[in-house]
């Protein structure tokens, strides 16, 4: 059995943060929110090492750190880009906090909700009103418009596109889902859609595809079915994930804005989390994924761990083999880290992996409750899915009571 316990909680990223990311090393985490900021925290201590778009303000939706070599010089690592809704993609050198290029065509591109990059880095694709855009990473051109279908299995987004993935180790193909209920397939050599899945309601960061390449992960802004997955090559639901456990009491269901898969040769894990249906709050899980009985390549998971009242927006794992961290944001605009542990041990899940390192002289790292909880009492305000989807839509205060963690639970 595992249970999380409390890693460090982070100053707000603005009044709502939209996205969450670990360094591909594993020292940084970066956050955006609601007003334009991109900061970057210490993962280790929780402080803020870097802020980023100062001068902007205009919702930043998501934020991806170029995939890197291991053998990459200190000059070309650490570099982020940015989604906006002002149309544009900016990229940055993190640590020396310099602005490299900003690029895009707000004309054309309108307002820009996610980007991903290839696994070699050599090109970026964003999402926006129903069309993609390829970007070439050097030159920083556009290579592509993505827009459309082959009008005989699919006419391509007919919304806002929120997530966009490339398959591992793929060049040619991009996965895109949005508020249609759709999930689309690029053949960025054709320039339109030529595949759909039927059904997901993608409303945030909520889409991932195995390591393997064999299987596809949903998360839905609905009560039913809310978490699925989907067999990557046919299209056909593989399972449909369920968020409590069979009897449970604890109402209401989540609408999921994040899921993602974790980082380890197999996926062992998930992370999903949203907004309740009910009035305000939300909740995290983490799954532990396993085979069920029920033959013909069904999938079930259980829940090992569940972070409480906190309406959960972004989430990822870091990149350690065994993914023994995660971290999460949301409505109060903080980010807050967990560790994975085995039940009653110290032992972090990875007993190979080691925490990030320190990456800048800062405060000592934060020192929660031994029982991962605080005094924490009041709800965070639950955004809307036009608040979320980037739409000026009046931003209620963070609550001034949450200085730590949500309380922790299984």
């Amino acid at each position: 059995e595992m249970r999380l316990a409390p890693g460090i909680v982070t100053e707000p990223c603005g009044t709502q943060a939209f996205s969450v990311r670990f360094s591909p090393d594993d020292v940084f985490l970066a956050a955006s929110g609601a007003q334009g900021k991109v900061c970057v925290f210490n993962a280790t201590t929780g402080q803020e090492a870097y802020r980023l778009n100062r001068n902007e303000s205009h919702p930043v939706k998501q934020v991806c750190w170029r995939p890197e070599r291991s053998d990459a010089s200190l000059r070309t690592r650490s570099t982020l880009v940015g989604a906006s809704t002002d149309g544009k993609l900016r990229q940055w050198h993190v640590t020396s906090a310099r602005l490299l290029q900003e690029f895009g065509e707000p004309s054309d591109t309108g307002q820009l909700f996610c980007v991903d990059y290839c696994s070699d880095g050599s090109c970026l694709v964003a999402g926006g009103m129903q069309k993609l855009w390829l970007f070439d990473e050097e030159t920083k051109k556009l290579r592509s418009s993505l827009f459309g279908g082959d009008s005989r299995n699919t006419a391509g987004h007919a919304s806002r596109v929120q997530a966009v993935r490339f398959p591992p180790a793929q060049h040619n193909l991009v996965v895109s889902g949005g508020w249609d209920n759709t999930v689309q397939f690029w053949d960025i050599r054709l320039g339109h859609a030529v595949r759909l899945i039927h059904g997901p309601h993608v409303c945030g960061d909520a889409l991932d595809i195995e390591p393997s390449g064999r299987l596809l992960l949903t998360g839905s802004w609905r009560q039913e079915d809310a978490l699925e997955l989907w067999d990557f090559g046919s299209g056909r639901r593989v399972s449909a994930l369920p968020w409590r456990s069979a009897g449970s009491a604890q109402e209401p269901e989540c609408l999921l804005y994040t899921a993602r898969f974790s980082r380890d040769a197999t996926a062992s894990r998930i992370v999903a989390g949203g907004a309740f249906a009910g009035p305000g709050g939300g909740e995290a899980k983490i799954l532990e994924r396993g085979r069920s009985d029920g033959g013909a390549g069904a999938e079930a998971c259980h829940c090992s761990a569940t972070l409480a009242r906190l309406t959960c927006v972004s989430a990822d794992f870091s990149h350690g083999s065994q993914a023994h961290w995660a971290a999460f944001c949301g409505s109060d605009g903080r980010v807050r880290t967990m560790q994975l542990l085995e039940e009653n041990s110290a032992r972090p899940v990875a007993a190979a992996a080691t925490k990030p390192p320190a990456a800048a002289a800062s405060k000592p790292p934060v020192a929660p409750s031994a029982t991962g909880r605080s005094s924490f009492s009041g709800k965070p305000p639950l955004p809307t899915r036009e608040a979320v989807a980037g739409k000026s839509v009046p931003t209620p205060a963070p609550a001034a009571v949450d200085r730590g963690y949500p309380s922790v639970g299984v």
